[in-house]
C-alpha cells in the first residue's frame, strides 16, 4: 500500500512541476548560462518548496496551512515584486557575461531564489490538497501513509528536475549569441509577466483596497 502511495505521489509531485512557470524558466536559464548542476539544484530549491506543502498537505497542518492562506496578500505581494525584478535582470543579461557565473552561479543562491518564488504562491497548498483528494493520496491518515506520500511528491519533483536540467543541457555550446540572448529576452519577459500578474490579482484584495 505505501509502494502504491509513494509511485501515485512520484506521478503527483512529477506532473506539478512541469507545466512552465516562473521556475521552470529560471532552470532553464540557469542550466544554459551557468551549467546543468547548476540550473538541477534551482529545480531542487522549488522541489523542497513543493515538499513542504505536500508535508503540509498530508499530515493535516491546518494551523500552519490557514496561517499562509490567511497572509496570501502579503506572499503574493512580495513573490511579484520578486519576480518581476528577476525578469528585468534575466532580460537584460548579455550571453557573453561570464560574471553570471559568479554572480547568480551560486547554487545555495539558485536553491533559495527557487524556493522563495514556489512558498509565495501558498495557494499550492490547497492544490496539493484537492490532488491528493482526487487521487486517493489522503489515505488513511497514518503516518508511514503521509511519510511516503511526501518522499514520492518531493521525488518526483526533483525527476522533472533532472529531466528539464538534461534536456536543455544538450542546448549548451550548441545555441550562438543570438539565439541565447532571444531566450534571456523571451524568459525575462516571461517572468516579469508571472510578476505582474501576482501584483495585478491584489486589485481586488480587501487588504489593498
Amino acid at each position: 500500500m505505501e509502494i502504491e502511495s509513494f509511485v501515485r505521489a512520484l506521478i503527483v509531485g512529477y506532473v506539478v512541476a512541469a507545466p512552465v512557470g516562473p521556475v521552470n524558466l529560471v532552470c532553464i536559464h540557469r542550466t544554459l548560462h551557468v551549467s546543468r548542476v547548476n540550473g538541477f539544484m534551482a529545480g531542487v530549491g522549488g522541489a523542497i518548496a513543493d515538499g513542504l506543502f505536500a508535508v503540509i498537505a498530508a499530515f493535516g497542518l491546518t494551523a500552519i496551512s490557514d496561517w499562509m492562506l490567511s497572509h496570501d496578500a502579503w506572499m503574493r505581494l512580495f513573490g511579484g515584486i520578486f519576480l518581476i525584478g528577476l525578469g528585468v535582470r534575466t532580460f537584460f543579461t548579455e550571453p557573453h557575461d561570464r560574471s553570471l557565473k559568479a554572480d547568480e552561479g551560486g547554487i545555495p543562491h539558485a536553491m533559495a531564489g527557487t524556493f522563495l518564488l514556489t512558498v509565495s504562491n501558498p495557494i499550492t497548498i490547497l492544490g496539493f490538497a484537492t490532488v491528493f483528494a482526487s487521487t486517493g493520496l489522503a489515505g488513511d491518515g497514518t503516518f508511514v501513509h503521509a511519510v511516503f506520500t511526501v518522499a514520492g511528491v518531493f521525488s518526483g519533483s526533483v525527476l522533472w528536475w533532472l529531466t528539464l536540467a538534461f534536456l536543455v543541457g544538450l542546448l549548451r555550446g550548441k545555441l550562438e549569441q543570438r539565439g541565447l540572448q532571444t531566450i534571456n529576452r523571451i524568459s525575462g519577459f516571461a517572468i516579469g509577466c508571472f510578476g505582474i500578474w501576482a501584483l495585478v490579482s491584489l486589485i481586488d484584495h480587501p487588504l489593498f483596497k
